[in-house]
């Protein structure tokens, strides 16, 4: 490597003709400061700016030991028209914690089939360039954006996935990124970003995942994304999925529905630590390939409900911890679970306090008090549910023989609310009148409306048959309104519960 330094210093030396009172000569200096120019064939450095400027064909090896000596000094990267990216890309730009920004739109990256780490823990950037980045050619996108962690948007519009077998790691530790957005695809040259991350298919065309295997912690630690579309994944050839979701505790919704698992032999993790998620679909989930489920959602304590009956576990050795910390599940159906080949089941049920009922089949041999699952005072056979047959320890320890549902005690009544839920309201500023719908009341054959007006209540409608009611035209406009829905189920009308569940509506 040639190393040129352009070093500049004039001095000037004065010495006075005469002599100060002491007899010391007078002696003045001016220098001026060193600047330093670090030059190769396909890169050069500016010292004073930071500034790494690569042209040329790009050595792998020449840039990435430049890099690993210069990463504190290097803030921003520019590319020259001609740049050329090579085949092996793998972490060329990895580890630069001080680079703020990286632009790429002038270098051709078309031969590059290697991208893995290649902007890898570049802790400081926030800009990102890559318009005209050309991933046709792309195989391997590991750990991509690794620990990208002030970013806050990608622009990967014109990605082409088509022949990536790897996003294992791609968006890992990008803690900050809010914006990831496919549906703005146009063509490379002519793309745009809109909105949170979407991954559909139908809208952006290229993001193809057809031909990868491996997802393991792909948005792991992408702890501020609130939303992912992953309704255009294609997932019928991946075989590891592993903590792909792994504290995404902003996500409050995710639609994996889609989601073909048949092959996942590594499911374990996929959404541990999802705390914001109040629902999650995986009714569909084929987990007949699955070697492990272990933490597969330990930590979701924000889900109330789960369906895992159709889970085929057949062939799974370990599901320590699959359930821990899911705090709010009050029921389980784990009657497709079979644990004749399960090894491990260490804190399966950890820290489900509120769990009071278990559905399980006669694949599912016994839980031991290492599954920690809350005793409470005690498991019943709701086919004999006035004998305990969980033990009197912490922890539950039941034989199970055949189909069973076990609850703990104490049992609580079982009953459906008298009254609607889910009150939704729609408002027109046309007409200045509401509509209300809600769902619909086992047993119930009348519905009825009042409004709280002057002090009490006055019921407006009590012969509704629908779980809908329109209010008059051109009400006041700004008015507010508290307006109760009651239903009527074998002739008595539930008042109470109507009143507490009121709700508020402002006239438009």
């Amino acid at each position: 490597m040639q190393i040129k330094k352009v070093l500049a210093v004039v001095m000037s030396l004065c010495m006075a003709a005469g002599v100060v009172s002491y007899g010391a000569p007078v002696i003045t200096h001016s220098i001026t400061a060193q600047a330093a120019e670090v030059e190769t064939d396909c890169y050069s450095f500016d010292e004073a700016t930071g500034v790494l400027t690569l042209r040329g064909e790009v050595n792998n090896n020449v840039l990435t030991t430049f890099n690993y000596k210069y990463s504190d000094k290097i803030k921003s990267v520019i590319t020259q028209y001609g740049t050329i990216l090579p085949s092996n890309s793998r972490g060329l730009f990895a580890g630069l914690k001080n680079c703020t920004s990286i632009d790429l739109s002038k270098a051709d990256s078309t031969c590059v089939s290697d991208m893995s780490s290649m902007f890898s823990r570049c802790s400081s950037l926030t800009n990102l360039n890559l318009n005209g980045f050309d991933t046709s050619g792309a195989t391997n996108m590991y750990q991509m954006f690794n620990g990208c962690s002030k970013i806050t948007t990608l622009d990967l519009s014109g990605f082409d996935t088509r022949k990536v077998t790897n996003m294992a790691g791609m968006f890992c530790s990008c803690s900050n990124l809010v914006n990831l957005d496919f549906r703005g695809y146009v063509q490379p040259d002519n793309s745009n970003l809109t909105g949170n991350l979407s991954l559909n298919n139908s809208d952006c065309g290229l993001f193809n995942t057809s031909n990868v295997r491996d997802m393991n912690n792909m948005f792991s630690y992408c702890s501020s994304l609130t939303s992912i579309d992953l309704s255009g994944f294609d997932t019928r050839n991946v075989t590891n999925m592993s903590y792909m979701f792994l504290d995404c505790k902003s996500l409050t919704s995710l639609d994996v529905s889609g989601f073909d698992v048949s092959k996942v032999t590594y499911i374990n993790g996929l959404f541990h630590t999802c705390s914001g998620l109040t629902s999650l679909d995986v009714s569909g989930f084929n987990t007949s390939a699955a070697n492990t489920i272990s933490y597969m959602f330990c930590g979701c304590s924000g889900l109330t409900e789960l369906d895992v009956s159709g889970f085929d576990t057949s062939n799974v050795e370990a599901m320590y911890n699959v359930f821990q910390g899911c705090s709010n599940l009050i029921e389980l159906d784990l009657s497709g679970f079979d644990t004749s080949n399960v090894k491990y089941m260490d804190k399966m049920f950890g820290d489900c306090g509120k769990l009071k009922t278990l559905k399980i089949n006669k694949n599912f041999k016994n839980i031991t008090k290492e599954a920690t699952l809350p005793n409470g005072e005690g498991w019943v056979n709701v086919k004999d549910p006035k004998t305990v047959v969980s033990g009197s320890g912490d922890f539950a320890i039941i034989e199970n023989n055949g189909k069973n549902t076990y609850k703990r005690l104490p049992i609580e009544e079982e009953t459906k609310p008298t009254y609607p839920t889910n009150i939704k309201v729609e408002y027109s500023e046309k007409y200045h009148q509401v509509r209300f719908t809600w769902d619909k009341v086992d047993g119930a054959d009348r519905y009825g409306i009042a409004v709280y007006l002057a002090g009490k209540w006055r019921v407006q409608a009590q012969n509704i048959t629908e779980t809908v009611y329109t209010s008059p035209k051109n009400l006041t406009p700004g008015k507010t309104y508290k307006v109760a829905i009651a239903a009527r189920v074998n002739g008595t009308w539930d008042t109470t519960n109507a009143i507490k569940n009121a709700v508020d509506v402002t006239i438009k």
